[in-house]
C-alpha cells in the first residue's frame, strides 16, 4: 500500500464519518501539530551570548543600528547596557563592528570635538573644548592598560603669562578603577605620572594627584612618592617572598596528602635596609721596603769641610758613592730610615634589601574519614608521628632557619567539606551546563512522544472504534408478536450489539438503548419492519 491508497482511504472514511466526528479529528490534529510546532521553535531557538556589555548609551545605539542593517537578531539586556545575539554569530559580529570601530568606548570624543567646530566658535570655547579633548584623550589612553577598566582625568590649566614669574604650573588629578580581578602596580602608576607629565605643557610629576575609586591615594606628588614607593616596595617584596615559600610548602603537602588537604601561611618579616661595609685585613708577615734613608753625620775640630768635590759627595749614601771620612773628624754617627709597605686586603660588603629576618609559618591539615554503620563520615585525627613528619618536611621546604628565631606550628583540623570540594563543583558544573543544553531536544521528544501516546493514539482509536450489529434469527416470530411469552424469551434468542472497547458507562447506555429499541418494535410493529428495510438498504453490503 503506497501513500497514495493511504490517503485515499482517509479521504473515503473522512467523508463517511459524522460532524461531531470531522470536528473533534480537526481539532485534535490541529493541537497535536501546535504542540510540536511550538515544542520544535524552542527547541531549535538559538542560545543567546553576551556581545558587548557595560555600554553607554551612544555606543548601544551604534551597535544596534548595526546589527539591524545586518538582520542580526538581538537583546537589550541590564538596562540597555549589555546586547546579547545568537552564540553561534558573537565572534563574527565583533570582528565585523571592530572594523567600523564600534564600540567606540571611552569616556568622550577626544579631539572629534573639533569635527563639529563653526566659524562662529569663539577663542573661549576652543579652549575649553580644547581641555575637553586633551582629558578624554587622556583617560582613553589610561583605558587601554589591561589593569584599568575606568579612568577619569581633570586638568587645571592656568593662565598664560607675558611675564615667567608669574607663570603657574599646570595641575592634574586621575581617577582610576582597576579591572576586576587586578591591581595596579606601583609601576604601572609611574607609567600614568610620566604619560601625563609629558602630555600637558607645564605640567611637573609633583603636581599629579591618583587615586581610585575607593579613594585610595595611588600617587600623591613628587615629595611623597618616593615614601610611597619604597613601602609599595617593601609590600611587594614581602608579598612575593611569602607566596613563593607558600608555594613550594602547599606543592609539597599536596603531593604527599592530596588535594585540597592542607592549607599553608607564611608571614615573612623582611629587612630592606641596604648596608655597606668596609674591612681591612693588614698581614705583617708580608712586607716590602717602600723607602730608605740613610744619614751619616760627623764632628771635627775644625770646620773645614771636606770630601771630594763633586755631585757623588752631595747624593745620599747607598746612592752615589760612598762618602770619605773626613781626617779631622772627632765624633760622628750613621741613621738608616727605612720605611716599609705591609700586606693590606680590603674587603667592601654591600648587603642588599629584601634579606629575611624571620618566619613564621602555620600549617593546617585535614585528617582521614571513616564511614560508620549509618554511612556517615567519621573524622580521624593525624597521628602525632604524622604531623611531627609534616612540620619537618614543611621546615626544609621554606629554609626554616632557628637562627633567625622562626616559628612553626602544624594541626590537624576537620575541613569543611562544601567549600573545599571546589572541582567536584567546578565538575558539577560543567555537567549542570552538559545537561541544560541537551534539555531542550529532550524535552522536544517527550513532548512529542506524549501528543502521540496521548492525543493521537486514542483519538484514532476513538475514531476507528465499531459497534457490530448481530442479528439473531432465531424467534424473530415471537419477538415482534410481543405478548408475555415474547417477554420471558432468552436474551440469547434477541437482537443484542456486540460492544467493542468501551467502557461500562457507555456499555450501559446501550443497553438501555437496546431495551427502549425492544418495547418500540413491540408496540409498533410495521414502524420497526420499516426502519430495519431502511438500514439494509444503507449497508454498504
Amino acid at each position: 500500500m503506497n501513500i497514495r491508497d493511504s490517503f485515499t482511504q482517509l479521504t473515503q472514511w473522512f467523508s463517511k464519518t459524522s460532524t461531531g466526528q470531522k470536528f473533534a479529528f480537526l481539532s485534535a490534529a490541529g493541537l497535536a501539530i501546535a504542540v510540536v510546532v511550538v515544542s520544535l521553535m524552542w527547541a531549535l531557538a538559538p542560545t543567546y551570548q553576551y556581545l558587548f556589555t557595560n555600554l553607554d548609551e551612544s555606543d548601544a545605539a551604534l551597535i544596534v543600528q548595526s546589527l539591524k542593517e545586518n538582520n542580526t537578531p538581538y537583546k537589550l539586556v541590564k538596562g540597555g547596557t549589555a546586547i546579547m545575539i545568537p552564540e553561534k554569530d558573537v565572534y563574527e559580529t565583533r570582528l565585523d563592528l571592530a572594523s567600523k570601530g564600534l564600540p567606540k568606548g571611552g569616556v568622550g570624543s577626544g579631539f572629534a570635538l573639533f569635527d563639529e567646530t563653526g566659524f562662529s566658535t569663539s577663542e573661549f570655547v576652543q579652549k575649553i573644548n580644547y581641555q575637553r579633548a586633551l582629558q578624554n584623550e587622556l583617560a582613553n589612553t589610561i583605558m587601554s592598560l589591561e589593569e584599568v577598566d575606568y579612568a577619569r582625568v581633570h586638568i587645571a590649566m592656568p593662565k598664560e603669562s607675558v611675564f615667567i614669574e608669574d607663570e603657574k604650573p599646570a595641575k592634574a588629578s586621575i581617577v582610576v578603577k582597576p579591572t576586576s580581578g587586578r591591581q595596579i602596580t606601583q609601576e604601572q602608576v609611574q607609567g600614568i605620572v610620566y604619560l601625563v607629565a609629558k602630555s600637558v605643557r607645564g605640567l611637573d610629576p609633583e603636581n599629579i594627584s591618583i587615586v581610585d575609586i575607593r579613594g585610595k591615594v595611588l600617587y600623591e606628588g613628587q615629595r611623597n612618592s618616593q615614601a610611597i614607593s619604597l613601602a609599595n616596595n617593601y609590600l611587594d617584596v614581602k608579598h612575593a617572598t611569602e607566596s613563593m615559600l607558600q608555594g613550594r610548602a602547599q606543592d609539597l603537602l599536596e603531593k604527599i596528602l592530596g588535594p585540597d588537604a592542607a592549607i599553608v601561611k607564611v608571614s615573612a618579616d623582611i629587612n630592606m635596609d641596604m648596608v655597606k661595609s668596609v674591612q681591612d685585613n693588614y698581614d705583617p708577615e708580608i712586607h716590602v721596603v717602600r723607602s730608605e734613608e740613610l744619614r751619616n753625620e760627623f764632628r771635627g775640630s775644625d770646620a773645614v769641610t771636606a770630601g771630594i768635590a763633586g755631585t757623588a759627595s752631595n747624593l745620599p749614601t747607598g746612592r752615589g758613592g760612598p762618602g770619605a771620612i773626613p781626617e779631622n773628624a772627632s765624633s760622628g754617627q750613621s741613621n738608616v730610615i727605612r720605611n716599609y709597605e705591609i700586606a693590606r686586603n680590603q674587603i667592601e660588603r654591600i648587603e642588599s634589601p629584601g634579606g629575611i629576618t624571620r618566619l613564621t609559618i602555620s600549617v593546617v591539615v585535614d585528617g582521614t574519614y571513616k564511614q560508620d554503620d549509618n554511612g556517615n563520615r567519621i573524622f580521624v585525627p593525624r597521628t602525632e608521628s604524622q604531623l611531627k613528619n609534616i612540620e619537618d618536611a614543611v621546615r626544609h621546604a621554606v629554609g626554616f632557619s632557628a637562627d633567625r628565631e622562626d616559628t612553626i606550628s602544624v594541626s590537624c583540623i576537620p575541613f569543611n567539606q562544601e567549600e573545599s570540594d571546589l572541582m567536584a563543583m567546578a565538575e558539577q558544573a560543567k555537567k549542570r551546563e552538559l545537561i541544560m543544553s541537551l534539555i531542550k531536544p529532550a524535552v522536544f521528544l517527550v513532548v512529542t512522544l506524549l501528543v502521540l501516546l496521548f492525543v493521537i493514539r486514542p483519538l484514532i482509536r476513538w475514531l476507528f472504534r465499531s459497534v457490530r450489529v448481530v442479528d439473531h434469527a432465531h424467534g424473530k416470530k415471537e419477538m415482534l408478536e410481543g405478548g408475555e411469552e415474547g417477554d420471558k424469551i432468552e436474551a440469547r434468542n434477541l437482537p443484542h450489539m456486540e460492544i467493542e472497547d468501551q467502557t461500562d458507562e457507555i456499555k450501559q447506555a446501550l443497553i438501555d438503548r437496546r431495551k427502549a429499541i425492544e418495547r418500540n418494535t413491540r408496540s409498533d410493529m410495521d414502524t420497526a419492519t420499516a426502519v430495519v428495510k431502511s438500514w439494509l438498504q444503507e449497508s454498504p453490503q
